[in-house]
Formats: C-alpha cells, sequence, structure tokens
C-alpha cells in the first residue's frame, strides 16, 4: 500500500530515492541520456571551447575596435561554419534537431489536444487516462525541445528575444507561446490529479476551452514558421499546414498512446475500452494523413515532389512515412485487434520520424535561395552541391544522431519521475464524469 504526503491539494507518494530514481524506466532513460550526453559533450566543445577560441594572441592581437569586430567574426566564421557538421553550421539548413523537435513536440501537443477534447465531450473513458496521457504528452514535447536548444548556436542569446520583441516573426511568438503553454499544461494536469475534486470540477470546463485554444494557436504558429520560408516551396505550398501539423502530429501522439498504454495499462480494467478508442482514432487519422499526402502531391511545386518521390536520399524517408507511417497502420488497426494495434502503433511511430525528416530536408532539397529583393528564388551553389547534383542533402552527423537519442531518454525521464510522485497512471482510476 502506499504511502502519500498532500502538499498543495496533491498526494506525492512516499517513494525512496532508489525507487524515484532507479526504476527499470529510469535505467532505460539513462542509458538513452549517456548516449545523448557523448553528443552534446562533443557540440559544445566545437562551439565553445574549440582552440581557435581560446589562442589568447590571437584575441590580443585586436589593436583597435575594428580589428576587434573581424576577430570576432572570425570566431564565429570558425565556431559555426564547421564542414561536415550539419546544424553546427548555421549557413546550412535544418536538419535532424528540427526534424526531432517537430516529431515530439507535435506528437506531444497533439496528444494532449485530443485529451482535451475527450474530456470536453465527456468521453467515457477520458477522466481515467487523462492525466497519464497529458503527462505523457508534455514529457514528450519537453524532449522535442530539447532537440531544438541543441540547435541554437547560443542559448543566451536569447535574452535578444526578450529585449527585441518581433510578434512579426514566427520564430519570436515561440517565446510567448511556450511561456504560456507549459505553464498551463501543467496547470490542466494538477487540476485532473488534485484531492480538490469539487474546485477542479468547477473549473474544468474553463480549463479544457483555454487549453483547446491555446493548442490551436500553438499549430497555427508553427504552421506560420515554416511558412515565411518562402524559397522553401513544400513548405509555403502546403494548404492549411496548421492543419497537416496537427494531423500528422495527431497520429503520432495517438500510436504513443497506444504503445503507452499497453506497457503502462495493460493490467487496468479500462485497458481494452482505451485501446478500442485509439484504434478508432488512429484509423481516421491515419486515413485523413493519407488524403493530405494526395492534396499536397496535388500542391506543391513539382520541383520538390519529384525529388522528394524519387531519386534522392530524401525518397526512402518519404516512402518509409507512406508505408511504415499511414499504409500499415491502416491495415492493423482496421483489424480491431489488441497485439496488431500495438505493431501497427510502433509501424506509425517509426513512420511520423520518417515524415518528419521528409519534410524538413524535403523543404531544403532544392538549392534556392531568395535573397535578392524582386528576383524571387534563384538557384545557388551556397551548399557547393549544385554543380554535381540537382538537389541539396546534408545527412546529420553522428553526434546529432547521437543528441537525438538523449531528447528521448530525457523526455522519458521526465514522465518517470512525476509518475512516481504523482501516480498520474492510477490517481483517477475510479473518477467518472
Amino acid at each position: 500500500m502506499n504511502e502519500y504526503i498532500n502538499c498543495c491539494g496533491l498526494n506525492i507518494r512516499k517513494v525512496g530515492l532508489g525507487q524515484l530514481l532507479f526504476n527499470k524506466t529510469m535505467l532505460i532513460a539513462y542509458v538513452l541520456l549517456a548516449i545523448g550526453v557523448i553528443g552534446w559533450y562533443e557540440i559544445y566543445s566545437l562551439r565553445f571551447f574549440h582552440e581557435f577560441v581560446n589562442n589568447a594572441q590571437v584575441i590580443a592581437s585586436a589593436g583597435h575596435l575594428e580589428d576587434t569586430k573581424q576577430i570576432a567574426m572570425a570566431l564565429k566564421e570558425q565556431i559555426f561554419h564547421l564542414e561536415h557538421i550539419e546544424e553546427v553550421n548555421k549557413a546550412e539548413p535544418w536538419g535532424i534537431f528540427v526534424s526531432q523537435y517537430t516529431y515530439l513536440l507535435y506528437g506531444g501537443s497533439a496528444l494532449i489536444f485530443l485529451t482535451a477534447l475527450a474530456e470536453l465531450f465527456h468521453v467515457k473513458i477520458a477522466p481515467k487516462v487523462a492525466a497519464a496521457f497529458m503527462t505523457f504528452g508534455i514529457a514528450m514535447a519537453l524532449g522535442g525541445m530539447t532537440s531544438i536548444a541543441s540547435d541554437w548556436g547560443n542559448p543566451i542569446n536569447i535574452y535578444w528575444m526578450i529585449l527585441n520583441p518581433q510578434p512579426q516573426s514566427g520564430m519570436w511568438l515561440m517565446l510567448p507561446l511556450y511561456a504560456v503553454y507549459i505553464p498551463f499544461t501543467f496547470i490542466e494536469i494538477y487540476f485532473l490529479i488534485t484531492n480538490k475534486r469539487e474546485l477542479a470540477r468547477k473549473l474544468a470546463g474553463v480549463l479544457v476551452l483555454m487549453g483547446i485554444v491555446i493548442d490551436f494557436i500553438e499549430f497555427y504558429i508553427q504552421g506560420l514558421l515554416f511558412n515565411l520560408n518562402d524559397p522553401r516551396h513544400l513548405w509555403t505550398d502546403i494548404p492549411l499546414l496548421w492543419l497537416y501539423f496537427l494531423i500528422s502530429g495527431a497520429l503520432t501522439g495517438v500510436a504513443g498512446a497506444m504503445i503507452f498504454s499497453f506497457l503502462g495499462l495493460r493490467d487496468k480494467p479500462y485497458y481494452e475500452e482505451t485501446m478500442n478508442l485509439l484504434m478508432k482514432a488512429g484509423l481516421v487519422l491515419a486515413v485523413a494523413a493519407g488524403l493530405y499526402e494526395v492534396v499536397n502531391y496535388m500542391s506543391v511545386d513539382p520541383k520538390w515532389t519529384s525529388l522528394i518521390i524519387s531519386g534522392t536520399p530524401v525518397s526512402p524517408m518519404y516512402w518509409t512515412w507512406i508505408v511504415l507511417g499511414i499504409a500499415l497502420p491502416i491495415v492493423l488497426w482496421a483489424t480491431k485487434n489488441k497485439g496488431l494495434a500495438v505493431f501497427g502503433a510502433v509501424s506509425a511511430v517509426i513512420g511520423t520520424f520518417f515524415m518528419r525528416q521528409a519534410f524538413i530536408y524535403g523543404g531544403n532539397i532544392v538549392p534556392m535561395t531568395d535573397r535578392v529583393d524582386g528576383i524571387g528564388p534563384q538557384a545557388t551553389n551556397l551548399y557547393q552541391l549544385d554543380s554535381i547534383t540537382n538537389y541539396v542533402y546534408l545527412p546529420p552527423h553522428t553526434m546529432e544522431v547521437l543528441i537525438i537519442i538523449g531528447c528521448l531518454g530525457l523526455g522519458l525521464a521526465i514522465y518517470s519521475i512525476l509518475d512516481s510522485l504523482f501516480a498520474v497512471r492510477d490517481v483517477n482510476d475510479n473518477v467518472d464524469h
């Protein structure tokens, strides 16, 4: 029998440090984090501790301000324009950090969004699983945010976003969005697991509606962020990009929730009902994603679609998404068999990751730029590849792959700690609408 400490309306489980920090889930998380630490060490040693940066004699050679500026620019070139390292080189396009960010963040956010919708429409099973699913969703989102933070050249420079607001910029809007989104999600989780039931019931409707609005705004801003990349026709030609993000993110979230339910809720009396609901939702989302891909093929500039579909390194990513992310899950979920549904979920989780890869790398696949006003997008040899191939593809460096593995470990650790302390899988077993 678990013992609890009551604090601020929460029942906090009394767990020893061994149970909290060294349970099976945390041990897996530590392995993944250890892999990530190797990548983070490599990337930050290159960015901030490269021997050129520490060459005091070179720095001291600056005799006046202009020389100092030139030295500073040389340092910038040395740190951020290193060859063969995709995201360290800020002259090169977005890559695996951004695809991991969109994968985990959109998946987690969409799961939170769907859970809030289920609560709003009083879906019978929702109160029992809402706390667990929202906690799982925010853990995914935080893992994704860690991935994008690894992409920043100098995280300290974020203070310029506060001192120099640019509300017309999708990138700047990320700051106020997440300053509201993350705390609010934790407030939602608090009211789902608090023992102050009457207060929770009174505020439930308002909180759910606010959560849905905030989630909607998040996906709209994410769509805006990519839509502002005028030369990247894959990102600007897809109709209602925010809706595409929401559908594909929801597919990731629902598939992840199926795996989570299989691993963490299989002994619950409502497991069957939960899986049935998730299979129905997954089936609808997979079909919607498939239809969206047809629309995308008809809408996006053929220069991009032809390179994505065949003849480039992005093509296997795209077809992996179509087969594992859409086709196979539809077949397996349509059987209504719980075991096959889990295999379908694993397939969808893999497929949607490759969808994000195809989307990010595919957006950059045509060597275009729009640097001269009034001329429009032009072919460029910025990447020094167009003289050899008609596409741009820069594979991720090993350290970047290690980092995205570490981000998965971080998300897993966050969920494990919250579940150990607040029993999010068990706290609402007997709660109904």
